[in-house]
């Protein structure tokens, strides 16, 4: 028997469990889907559905504020370098990445925001446009 999805009261408790319906922001308007996986990316949680959508943790209604983000000292060289190797084979397998609510999306959104985090805390400026 498989279990009914319930709404997940984001009042309560975070993350929405396994098999709870969240309500998240999506380019089409507000969306809905059953949470089949929650996982830590390099920066965020990303919400895995039972249709394959990912959806970031801070598109769901009613995530925390302010959304709690990983510290970039906290990834390992051996995460870094095996989430640039799913990276590479995505993009050598043809993957799309402008679909905003796959997984190359995703993945390739937590890798930048990570990059842009490890060289601010290493306190490189961007350079000045004069």
């Amino acid at each position: 028997m498989v279990p009914t999805p319930t709404q997940a009261d984001t009042s309560r408790k975070w993350p929405p469990a396994e098999g709870e319906i969240i309500t998240f922001n999506s380019a089409s308007g507000l969306s809905t889907g059953v949470v089949k996986e929650v996982r830590w990316g390099l920066v965020w949680q990303d919400f895995i559905l039972e249709d394959g959508r990912v959806i970031p943790e801070h598109k769901i209604l009613d995530h925390p504020e302010p959304p709690v983000w990983r510290n970039v000292g906290e990834v390992t060289q051996e995460e870094r370098e095996t989430w640039e190797n799913r990276l590479v084979s995505m993009a050598e397998a043809g993957l799309d990445p402008r679909d905003q609510e796959q997984s190359f999306w995703a993945e390739l959104n937590q890798y930048l925001a990570f990059t842009y985090l490890r060289f601010k805390q290493a306190g490189h400026q961007p350079p000045n446009p004069e």
